[in-house]
């Protein structure tokens, strides 16, 4: 076999691994934080995989002018973002938390096209309209009754608010990626936000330590969640190209549906979830085929070569 079919081979079982990978976000996420303190969730998911890139860091991969800019993506995507989003999770279902984490493709499109001055085609702009209508059947489910619905709700809402706050961050991530290697930005992005959570977790009274039982599903959210993923992501990135990597990438919350499903089997699907969750799928999937050359690019990647379109992805600071 010639080694660029072989090299496209592994580069899609690269990203196919990614999918699952960030699929499996929310199911570990919800086992550990009904273990852990949402806040020492977040600040450890920040600081692991933060210390595990630092080694790549130097000083010259930084300029002074983007400190600025540095200080807001770190605010938003490594600080508020994960709390935000632990904070959701406790509250509502894992299969929620996959299906919604389509909205951060919405938002960061959003805030692209308010910010940046980006476009998408018009098939484009009709998939974020259907994947928003499809969010709002999630979060609102008019199905659920009773004193549980309050706390459902909210949970939802923290979530989609925890995409909000990753879609802007998404924005300045790929500003900065073009002036500065990745691994570095996301290294010093992620010990900036544990630094930032630290005082936090002080006044709140969370507990530093997490418990023994918990210790070993911490570091695996940690570590495969945005270790592995990043490494399977920008490999497929570099040998498929970001195009199929980004559409192959959008099948993670299906994953992460069927991953919901297995382990919190007593959590099943209503029909709106459902469909809710079906038309958000199709819709980020419409978004990635329906590109033109000027659609919004992926977060936190480098500049590509003519003629490559990337949509938004997932942000690489914490998954």
């Amino acid at each position: 076999m010639p080694h660029a079919a072989r090299g496209r081979i592994y580069g899609y079982v690269a990203i196919l691994l990614a999918a699952i990978i960030l699929g499996m976000w929310a199911s570990v996420g919800k086992l550990v934080v009904e273990q852990v303190h949402p806040l020492t969730v977040a600040f450890y998911v920040q600081l692991l995989p933060g210390l595990l890139f630092l080694p790549l860091v130097r000083p010259s991969h930084f300029q002074r002018s983007d400190l600025k800019l540095l200080a807001f993506t770190t605010t938003f995507g490594a600080f508020l973002g994960p709390v935000v989003y632990f904070l959701g999770i406790q509250r509502t279902t894992a299969a929620n938390a996959a299906l919604l984490s389509n909205t951060e493709a919405l938002f960061t499109i959003l805030f692209a096209f308010a910010l940046l001055g980006e476009r998408l085609s018009r098939r484009g702009y009709g998939s974020l309209a259907v994947i928003a209508g499809g969010a709002f059947l999630v979060v609102a489910d008019p199905s659920l009754v009773g004193i549980g619905r309050p706390e459902f709700l909210l949970g939802n809402l923290l979530l989609v608010g925890a995409a909000c706050t990753w879609g802007l961050s998404n924005n300045g991530v790929t500003i900065l990626s073009q002036r500065t290697r990745i691994l570095s930005l996301i290294s010093v992005q992620l010990l900036l936000g544990s630094s930032l959570l630290m005082p936090v977790l002080l006044v709140t009274g969370a507990p530093l330590a997490p418990p023994p039982s918990a210790v070993g599903g911490l570091v695996f959210l940690s570590l495969t969640g945005i270790a592995a993923f990043t490494a399977l992501f920008y490999y497929a990135f570099r040998t498929i190209g970001a195009m199929r990597a980004g559409a192959v990438l959008a099948t993670s919350a299906l994953w992460g549906v069927l991953i919901a499903l297995a382990v919190f089997p007593d959590q099943p699907l209503t029909s709106w979830q459902i469909v809710g969750g079906a038309l958000m799928m199709v819709a980020v999937v419409a978004l990635y085929a329906f590109g033109e050359p000027h659609a919004v690019r992926g977060p936190s990647l480098p500049p590509m070569k003519a003629g490559e379109t990337l949509k938004p992805a997932r942000s690489d600071e914490r998954k």
